[in-house]
């Protein structure tokens, strides 16, 4: 007698083969073309233009194409050129006022280890002693560390330096080539065997890109302009550069602005700035649910996922993948969706 099977057997074949091929296909193979997918979305952005100036000059479209991906990525050296002087002059002008930083630190540290010493009975300054003690050996370890680390290193970084090179590189010549083979690369997908799962897997990727960019600048943008507005009603006198620096630190998942805000809020609490402190909370708390609340509302609503799948596939994508998990996790889970929907309804 042959066996048969099931519908729901069928269909969880179905969503084990999907889920595996999407993982290995995420872990293994898109690392390899993340290059070529964004030297794609580059040509995507320029061929407009460059097809415009190629109607209205009558020169050739790879040649505006080279001029346009030319004149963007000199925009980007030029802009990281420009955030870089800039943090590079702030860091300067605040190592030039560390001394001052050194002693109200000293004096601050000063006042609390003889609160310490009254409290546990021990002798004046026995525990401003141990503090030096524990951090001139601390430093003396950093430095021993740090020197090992940049001489171990060193060929490392180096090749990272020459790979990100290259991979610049590659990104631009290959955004020109695909500008010039655009038409040809449609006409393959329309007539490939694999149409169907193509256009699927692309238009999750555009959708998941749009929608990830999209809610980072936002909320980048409103969490610089409610640190940079509140630092500066504060009184701080590097409110700006504050402000961009942790929206910058916000968009990463590992740092976030608690990374910056609570040490800050405990220094302020022990140094008896009270107001400031609460001040610096305030801000913290609602840049915190200003994150919580918006990401996945609105990248939940911009790619057809709920709050509560999105949540759930960001936390299995950041346990599969790491920090990248947070896009790839929602990504993954759209593309299986999709894949069982199309697959199951051709059954």
């Amino acid at each position: 007698m042959k066996w048969k099977l099931t519908e729901k057997q069928r269909m969880a074949l179905l969503v084990t083969g999907i889920t595996a091929a999407v993982y290995i296909s995420l872990k293994y193979i898109l690392p390899l073309v993340i290059p070529f997918l964004l030297a794609y979305w580059v040509a995507l952005l320029v061929r407009p233009a460059s097809r415009w100036l190629h109607k209205k000059f009558w020169l050739k479209e790879g040649l505006w194409a080279s001029l346009l991906v030319t004149a963007l990525s000199a925009a980007l050296l030029v802009g990281i050129y420009y955030l870089g002087e800039l943090f590079f002059e702030q860091l300067f002008l605040a190592a030039r006022r560390l001394p001052v930083y050194i002693r109200y630190l000293s004096g601050w540290l000063g006042d609390l280890c003889c609160k310490c010493d009254e409290c546990f009975g021990l002798s004046r300054g026995t525990s401003l002693e141990f503090l030096y003690d524990q951090c001139s050996k601390a430093v003396e370890n950093a430095g021993t560390k740090a020197g090992a680390y940049v001489m171990e290193n060193s060929m490392g970084i180096l090749k990272g330096l020459v790979k990100s090179g290259a991979v610049f590189a590659i990104i631009s010549i290959g955004s020109v080539l695909m500008v010039s083979s655009m038409d040809r690369i449609r006409k393959y997908r329309s007539t490939s065997v694999f149409r169907q799962e193509i256009t699927t897997i692309t238009g999750c990727l555009s959708r998941i890109g749009k929608a990830f960019f999209r809610t980072q600048l936002l909320i980048m943008g409103l969490t610089c302009l409610i640190c940079g507005t509140g630092l500066y009603f504060l009184g701080n006198s590097y409110a700006v550069l504050l402000g961009v620096v942790i929206g910058l630190l916000d968009a990463l998942p590992v740092f976030g602005t608690g990374t910056v805000f609570i040490p800050w809020i405990i220094v302020c609490v022990f140094s008896r700035r009270f107001v400031y402190a609460v001040g610096l909370s305030a801000i913290y708390i609602l840049c915190y649910f200003l994150r919580e609340i918006l990401e996945a509302k609105l990248m939940g609503g911009h790619m057809g996922i709920a709050p509560l799948e999105m949540l759930i596939s960001m936390y299995i994508g950041l346990a599969l993948f790491g920090v990248a998990g947070f896009i790839l996790g929602p990504f993954a889970f759209m593309v299986i969706r999709e894949l069982v929907e199309l697959y199951g309804e051709r059954h």
